[in-house]
């Protein structure tokens, strides 16, 4: 089986959120089997911040689709992106 990367933009509900609240929160949510490899904070647009997650998972069925869910039910978080997903 073949391993997947995955790269999503996590948008905060506002600028006021502090990113390293949301950045410590992911890690813990993701799903069994998927590492979080890179987490990298960029200017957004109106002072907004967004996270760029890169996350390595094996190539199961569902898996995205659970990473996703787990991003999104981040306390604070209003937005999942997918910006690539590809295999590596």
């Amino acid at each position: 089986m073949g391993k997947v990367a995955a790269v999503y933009n996590v948008i905060p509900e506002s600028p006021e959120v502090p990113t390293e609240k949301i950045m410590g929160e992911i890690p813990k949510r993701v799903p069994q089997g998927v590492e979080v490899s890179n987490m990298v904070v960029k200017p957004f647009a109106f002072g907004l911040k967004i996270i760029e997650v890169t996350a390595i998972m094996d190539d199961a069925e569902g898996l995205i689709e659970k990473l996703e869910e787990s991003l999104r039910a981040v306390p604070e978080v209003q937005g999942v992106d997918s910006v690539t997903i590809t295999l590596v």
